[in-house]
């Protein structure tokens, strides 16, 4: 049997409900999705893997077996690298790992060359280099972005973790109680809606609305007057900071280092201290007039990275294969199926059915 070979494969272990690098995997299919792309995963939140498998082949990675590839692309965790044949094997720097206390897999004699998502990643990728005595090609390339002209339907809007070690939970609270204390004295109100799922704290705000996350929240993002990210200094490239901006609107950050590369126009944008020692400024900023403003997001180099082979693949709603991980009895097929049953093919819909009660994974 001739074996399967893949011009660009990039693998993720999990890809998760929300977060920045499964933005990346949705954002380089959506762009790029006429070249010969897959991504091979472990785990994959089910919402994140439909809307992928709509634009590039997805596979779920079985131990044995092995997976070639003109180019493969790796994440922080690269389990599967021995089981990837590929002609060039690159990692991909997503974050400041130094930071959050982590060794990035730079040493690994498998991998290539090194593709570091900003300026700032690149400076930092090279710096560990030295600390793990490596000495391998580092590439700038920006994440890409597409821009859509959505609807909007509120004010403020987050889309993150609330977390202290990373996502800046503290300076979150100050925030609220600032905007609920000038609300209280001008009448002037607000609504920040937080698309989250890590709350380390209680917020009573009656201004505040948690909501789960959702894949997709670019519409909520157009619809707000001003996008908050508070986050700690390591981001290497705030998707929904860029996002917002191409969508026109405004952004309250911290003095994030990255953000000094994205050309931000002044009247765009207001930055909160990292002690929030100017809320109050901040707050008053907030409900001031603002005119409309122009932004372009840097230019990526994906283009130039991938592998420019036609892609070949087709998206077949009614070609989705399952495998069972519960015990239940099939009424479609007649027959009881369990976890050692056999990978089968159904439609969209009832691999959605069965996928939703917990019956199936999707695994291709």
């Amino acid at each position: 049997m001739s074996e399967t070979r893949y011009a660009n494969l990039f693998y993720f272990k999990n890809i998760c409900r929300i977060g920045g690098t499964e933005q990346f995997l949705y954002e380089i299919a959506k762009k790029y999705y006429k070249y010969d792309i897959a991504v091979l995963y472990d785990e994959a939140d089910f919402g994140q893997l439909m809307r992928l498998r709509k634009l590039v082949r997805c596979i779920r990675r079985q131990l044995g077996e092995i997976y070639h590839a003109d180019k493969a692309f790796f994440n922080f965790n690269i389990n599967a690298i021995e089981q990837v044949i590929a002609n060039e094997y690159f990692f991909i720097s997503h974050a400041i790992y130094q930071q959050l206390g982590y060794k990035p897999p730079i040493d690994h004699p498998k991998i290539d060359k090194i593709v570091g998502v900003s300026k700032y990643a690149v400076k930092q990728i090279k710096l560990q280099e030295e600390v793990q005595n490596v000495n391998k090609p580092v590439i700038q390339c920006y994440n890409p972005l597409t821009v859509e002209k959505p609807q909007k339907v509120m004010r403020l809007i987050s889309a993150c973790r609330l977390d202290d070690k990373t996502k800046g939970g503290a300076r979150t609270l100050k925030l609220i109680d600032a905007l609920d204390s000038y609300a209280e004295k001008t009448g002037k109100h607000y609504l920040w809606v937080i698309y989250t799922n890590s709350v380390g704290f209680e917020i009573k705000s009656p201004n505040v609305a948690l909501m789960k996350p959702r894949v997709d929240v670019r519409d909520y993002i157009a619809d707000a007057d001003w996008l908050v990210q508070l986050s700690n200094d390591m981001e290497s490239y705030c998707y929904s900071i860029n996002e917002a901006l191409c969508y026109g609107t405004r952004i309250i950050r911290t003095p994030l280092t990255v953000a000094k590369e994205l050309n931000i126009p002044k009247d765009a944008e207001i930055v909160v201290d990292w002690d929030m020692s100017n809320v109050d400024e901040v707050v008053e900023a907030i409900f001031k007039p603002k005119k409309p403003f122009k932004y372009t997001p840097p230019a990526d180099g994906w283009g130039e990275m991938l592998v420019k082979k036609p892609s070949d693949y087709k998206y077949d709603k009614m070609n989705v294969t399952v495998k069972p991980c519960a015990r239940y009895f099939d009424l479609q097929l007649q027959k009881q199926m369990d976890i050692w049953s056999e990978p089968f093919t159904v439609s969209e819909e009832r691999a959605m059915n069965l996928a939703r009660q917990g019956l199936v994974r999707i695994v291709g």
